[in-house]
């Protein structure tokens, strides 16, 4: 188990570097600077004495290699264009708002998502089987924000049963989980009728049924352990997808989380909020995708987990 999880971490601190490389140089590639961007009228002296002050005049590598520094230190930097805010600030502003978001889908898609693959699976061929996985496909094929303007305009435009933005009352939480939540149900209500479908015709449930153990027994006990490995496997970019799904779903519904900040930063290319969103995210993906993993060897033993 150590050596197992001692190659995971390191797998993930070598993704890390990776990430943070490659976003640097890709964002330092594009012409210009946090100060050029809408600002045509300031002098060209100004904007030269602005980026001596940032050391955004360095050589690229020096660049890299200073923030590399910065980065061991947890410091993400300021903003470029609010330089009394620390990416910090925002980070810790921002997302517990979008966690808290992101964790109701989580919980709402497993709940719903394997609740339809069972039900489906034991009622193969029926109406309610038919409908579901109609509906599966829609979750599948149709953008998110497709589903999100859709479902707005139903239920706060046409019949105004909920708010529009904000998160004030558990009623503004209702359509951004909804929402967020309508793709992975989706995935997982088909992942968990396919592997149903196969689990329920082992030897070893003929075998349960044989013995008299109830049928409730036999598809949560016995069929449902290991139904669930491949949605198990699905969590992690699960937890991914709904980070960076929630962004459009905050942007839509003027919530206040780490989506806004990210997409305010890209639009006015605040290097250092960029670069900070997508570490913290990042390492966050890693560290889910490290528990999943674990979580996967415990559930199914047969998984050698010092391999």
């Amino acid at each position: 188990m150590g050596k197992y999880i001692l190659k995971r971490v390191l797998s993930g601190l070598i993704t890390m570097v990776v990430l943070i490389t490659v976003c640097f140089f890709m964002m330092h590639a594009i012409p210009g600077s946090p100060f050029s961007k809408g600002e045509q009228g300031v002098p060209e002296a100004v904007m030269e004495r602005l980026n001596e002050k940032y050391g955004l005049d360095q050589p690229t590598y020096i660049q890299y290699i200073r923030y590399m520094e910065n980065i061991l230190r947890g410091d993400f930097g300021i903003s470029y264009k609010n330089t009394t805010v620390q990416v910090n600030d925002l980070i810790a502003r921002g997302f517990p708002i979008s966690a808290k978001i992101g964790l109701l889908s989580i919980v709402f898609s497993l709940v719903v998502g394997v609740a339809l693959g069972i039900v489906s699976a034991v009622k193969r061929g029926s109406l309610f089987d038919g409908i579901s996985m109609v509906l599966a496909t829609i979750g599948v094929c149709v953008p998110l924000f497709v589903i999100s303007v859709l479902l707005m305009y139903l239920f706060v435009g046409v019949l105004g049963w909920l708010p529009t933005y904000g998160l004030s009352t558990w009623r503004h939480y209702i359509l951004p989980v909804v929402c967020l939540s309508f793709s992975p149900i989706a995935y997982i209500a088909r992942m968990t009728r396919s592997s149903m479908l196969e689990i329920m015709q082992q030897d070893y449930i003929r075998t349960a049924r044989a013995k008299g153990v109830s049928e409730f027994m036999v598809i949560c006990k016995h069929g449902l352990r290991n139904a669930i490995l491949p949605v198990v496997t699905y969590l992690g970019t699960l937890i991914a997808n709904l980070l960076t799904g929630s962004f459009i779903v905050e942007r839509l519904f003027a919530i206040p989380g780490l989506g806004k900040y990210f997409v305010d930063s890209i639009t006015s290319r605040d290097y250092n909020i960029i670069m900070g969103v997508t570490i913290f995210l990042g390492l966050f993906v890693v560290i889910c995708n490290l528990i999943v993993d674990i979580a996967y060897g415990i559930i199914d033993p047969r998984v050698k987990m010092d391999e």
